[in-house]
């Protein structure tokens, strides 16, 4: 079995044939559901990933909350904290995947991300959005590739991370409430 930058190559490739050979196979739902423990503490839970009306079972738990100086008693990291952690894991991956599909080595990836939030917003005593002013993500990639080849994959990484795509174009977000 080769492997390149933790992927194994046969399935990699065996994996992108099948989506091209048959497009619906690349269209992945997933499901997650969200239990509030009181303040800004829960527990995310990962559900599964559907594929062809198939589910990836997974079975992962993300506590979240905020630290005690902003109302939270640290039980986890906050949203905002798991929406940077999760772009920069995207980011990396998919840098890596396409590294991979170019066949170029990597031999390290860290991506260091700053966001920038107005309390303002998120108690509604200004007019300013209450989410991220915006990110900034610097990825640190460690290869014998030259630049060019590098910044074309950072390039790349931006037209395929999920994560980064979500952040950067509206997303519609359906939102109601029933009775418990």
């Amino acid at each position: 079995m080769a492997e390149k930058n933790g992927f194994n190559v046969d399935e990699f490739q065996a994996m992108v044939a099948a989506v091209q050979q048959q497009p619906e196979a690349g269209k992945l739902t997933f499901r997650a559901s969200y239990a509030w423990k009181g303040g800004f503490a829960g527990d995310t839970r990962l559900e599964t990933i559907e594929q062809l009306g198939q589910p990836i079972p997974r079975r992962f738990t993300l506590p979240g909350d905020h630290p005690p100086e902003l109302l939270g008693h640290d039980y986890g990291p906050s949203s905002v904290e798991t929406l940077m952690a999760a772009l920069g894991s995207c980011i990396a991956g998919t840098y890596a995947a396409h590294a991979t599909a170019r066949g170029v080595e990597i031999d390290g990836i860290d991506v260091e991300l700053e966001g920038k939030v107005d309390l303002n917003g998120l108690l509604q005593l200004a007019p300013v959005r209450p989410g991220p002013s915006g990110i900034r993500a610097k990825v640190r990639v460690k290869s014998g590739a030259d630049d060019a080849t590098l910044t074309e994959l950072c390039e790349v990484t931006k037209h395929a991370s999920p994560v980064y795509d979500a952040l950067t174009n509206p997303v519609p977000v359906e939102t109601w409430v029933e009775r418990a």
